[in-house]
């Protein structure tokens, strides 16, 4: 048999998803070379950062080594913990077991701890280098150094890792427009990190201040130190793009004090520091296929989502096990028709992957709602116990929303068509019901009239 070379894959964008897919592919022998454009030293302080929360989904596409690593750094958030405009605290748990809770890790530690597994894995990593154009066919990318020198690199398999201003993507749907659509969208909300002493606050909870169209999100570090942002609809003018009605330092001060005054005090000197930035912005991004020829797109370079729900980085690591998975499964490694093989990948793994991230961009932005205001809705929480509650005695006829799309690895297509479903059988035995007071009720008609058609073994053997 003729000797099979080593393939190789070269990543594009050395962030937390270039780096954990290099890792993935490292287990499987493949030569992988990740190209960044910022140098190696570039750090952050755009003042526009937040926490990534990890869930059970996200962690499980990682080694075992990683996730350990990841605990041990990282903050475990059971529930979240909502600071009401009279000064109450109420909390709602995220599911139904200890296993059901979010890992919040700064964006830097977790980038920190990815790279070096991926360089411990023999991953080389190039700093400096610019991706300026794409070529599908050969794969390879036009790079440029800090210097203005250019030169292609190639591979058997070109990926984008390049988050939502990808180069790759853009190249690619530049040059076949009619192969690879593309969607932006930025919406009505910015945001802006706030430095927030972090006193004596619950560590074991994503904290929620809810006011109507706008909230501050909190999020405990293990340094005793909050990550906390505002977020809160941008004022119209391009030109100078303050928060709504908060043109001054003098303004956001007045607004911080009326709207959180139970957290006021531990803001340093926050209205001079959001009147000397802009507020950042929020971008939907969608684009199908994730692939052409033998090139893919990888994370936020497929799908740019809002962070309400928390799923992105999530599904960016899920997109890198898909992918892993399918080069192994295609034994992308030990076969000589490399390009045939990598042809195959990207096909299946964009089939696979396109309705995820629709769903999740849409779901995403439906979350806003309930993290600005319904969190706060006595009949809101009340129906959400009442799901909860209908999940402890039939988990095979019902699971809440949230819990299928953290916690499970049900597709969030998938997840959004079963919730869409169950959801609607629920409200209509919901209506006019005082769930407080009728929970049992609604329960066990839910089951008589429904359980055989969502889960007719479960309501035999219950």
């Amino acid at each position: 048999m003729p000797e099979v070379q080593m393939r190789s894959v070269v990543i594009i964008g050395a962030g937390p998803v270039g780096c954990a897919l290099a890792t993935l592919l490292r287990r499987q022998g493949l030569r992988v070379d990740l190209f960044e454009r910022e140098a190696e030293s570039a750090g952050t302080g755009s003042g526009h950062s937040f926490n990534l929360t990890l869930t059970s989904r996200g962690l499980d596409c990682l080694p075992r080594s990683v996730r350990r690593r990841l605990y041990l750094q990282g903050t475990v958030l059971a529930k979240r913990i909502i600071h009401h405009r009279d000064g109450a605290i109420s909390t709602q748990p995220y599911g139904t077991s200890d296993a059901h809770h979010l890992l919040s890790i700064p964006r830097r530690v977790l980038q920190d701890i990815l790279r070096d597994q991926a360089e411990r894995a023999g991953a080389r990593i190039h700093y400096g280098r610019r991706c300026v154009d794409v070529d599908t066919t050969r794969p390879a990318a036009l790079l440029r150094e800090a210097g203005g020198r250019t030169g292609w690199v190639t591979g058997d398999l070109l990926v984008g890792c390049d988050g939502a201003n990808s180069a790759v993507r853009e190249a690619i749907s530049a040059e076949h427009p009619t192969r690879m659509w593309v969607t932006r969208e930025t919406i009505a909300h910015g945001y802006a990190e706030i430095t927030m002493d972090y006193g004596d606050a619950d560590p074991t909870g994503m904290h929620l201040w809810p006011r109507g169209d706008h909230f501050l999100q909190a999020q405990p570090n293990q340094d005793q130190t909050f990550t906390t942002s505002l977020f809160k609809p941008v004022a119209g003018d391009a030109s100078h793009r303050h928060f709504s009605e908060l043109p001054s330092a003098e303004a956001i001060s007045t607004y911080c004090a009326t709207e959180f005054p139970d957290v006021f005090g531990r803001m340093v000197e926050v209205g001079s520091d959001l009147a000397a930035r802009d507020p950042g912005r929020l971008r939907i991004v969608n684009c199908a296929p994730y692939h052409h020829r033998r090139a893919v797109l990888v994370g936020d370079a497929a799908h740019a989502v809002v962070p309400f729900f928390g799923q992105g980085i999530n599904c960016s690591f899920e997109d890198a096990a898909t992918l892993a998975r399918l080069l192994a499964k295609f034994r992308f490694g030990a076969r000589p028709e490399a390009g045939a093989v990598a042809h195959v990948v990207a096909e299946e793994y964009s089939d696979v992957r396109v309705k995820a991230g629709h769903a999740l961009a849409e779901l995403s932005l439906q979350n806003l709602d309930e993290l600005s205001d319904h969190v706060n809705d006595p009949l809101f929480l009340s129906r959400r116990a009442l799901e909860r509650r209908l999940h402890e005695l039939w988990p095979e006829l019902y699971t809440p929303l949230y819990q299928m799309v953290a916690f499970s690895h049900m597709s969030y297509d998938a997840a959004q068509r079963t919730h869409h479903q169950r959801s609607a059988a629920l409200d209509s035995l919901c209506e006019g019901r005082d769930l407080t007071r009728e929970q049992d009720t609604v329960i066990r008609e839910f089951v008589e009239r429904y359980g055989r058609r969502f889960a007719p073994q479960a309501v035999r053997t219950g």
